[in-house]
C-alpha cells in the first residue's frame, strides 16, 4: 500500500486547532490594563491623566478641598450630554455613560457599573482605582475613610439632582404638632 501525500495533513489540521483554539487566561488579556505589575501594562486605548490630575488638584488645593466629585451629567440631567458637558470623561478618560469619579489630594476613583467595567480597564490609567460598585453608599463610605476629619468636599450643585441631596428616607420634616389646645 502506497504512502498518500496528503494523509498526515487531518492530524496537522487537529494539532493546529487545537493551539491556536486554545482559551487565554483571563490574567493575560492584552486590551485592559494590568497595574498589578511594573512597569503596569497600559493598552493603547488608555488615556493619560495625569495632567487633569495635578490641574484639579491644585484647583483643589486653593479651594481647601480634601474631595471633588465629579458625576456623569449635565445641568439638565439629560440623558444625552453634549461633549463640553462630559466632565467625567475628561478627567477620567472613561467614556462610559454611567459612572462618578472622586478625586482627592492623593487617590482618584471612578465607579460605574458592570456594564462598563472592561470599557473602563481599557480606558483608565493606572492613577485610578476602579470600584465595581454601584449607588451612592458606597461613594459616601469610601469618601468618610479616605478625608481627614472636617474634611471638604467639593462638588457643582448644578450637576446633583435635589434627590442626590434629600433621599426619601431623610425626614426633613418637623414631628406633627398637637393642633387641639387644651
Amino acid at each position: 500500500m502506497a504512502w498518500a501525500p496528503w494523509g498526515c495533513y487531518p492530524w496537522l489540521v487537529l494539532l493546529c486547532a487545537c493551539a491556536w483554539g486554545r482559551p487565554k487566561s483571563l490574567d493575560l488579556r492584552e486590551d485592559v490594563r494590568n497595574c498589578s505589575i511594573s512597569p503596569p501594562y497600559l493598552p493603547v486605548t488608555v488615556v493619560n491623566t495625569t495632567a487633569q490630575l495635578t490641574a484639579l488638584r491644585q484647583q483643589m488645593h486653593t479651594q481647601n478641598l480634601s474631595a471633588y466629585i465629579v458625576p456623569d451629567t449635565d445641568a439638565h440631567m439629560s440623558e444625552y450630554i453634549s461633549d463640553y458637558d462630559k466632565r467625567r470623561a475628561w478627567i477620567t478618560g472613561f467614556t462610559g455613560s454611567a459612572g462618578i469619579a472622586v478625586v482627592t489630594m492623593g487617590k482618584a476613583a471612578l465607579w460605574t457599573d458592570s456594564r462598563y467595567w472592561t470599557q473602563a480597564e481599557r480606558q483608565m490609567d493606572c492613577i485610578w482605582e476602579l470600584h465595581k460598585e454601584v449607588g451612592t453608599t458606597p461613594v459616601v463610605t469610601w469618601l468618610l475613610t479616605e478625608i481627614p476629619v472636617r474634611g471638604r468636599v467639593g462638588f457643582d450643585p448644578f450637576l446633583f439632582s435635589i434627590s442626590m441631596f434629600f433621599p426619601q428616607s431623610l425626614r426633613l420634616s418637623t414631628p406633627a404638632r398637637d393642633t387641639h389646645p387644651q
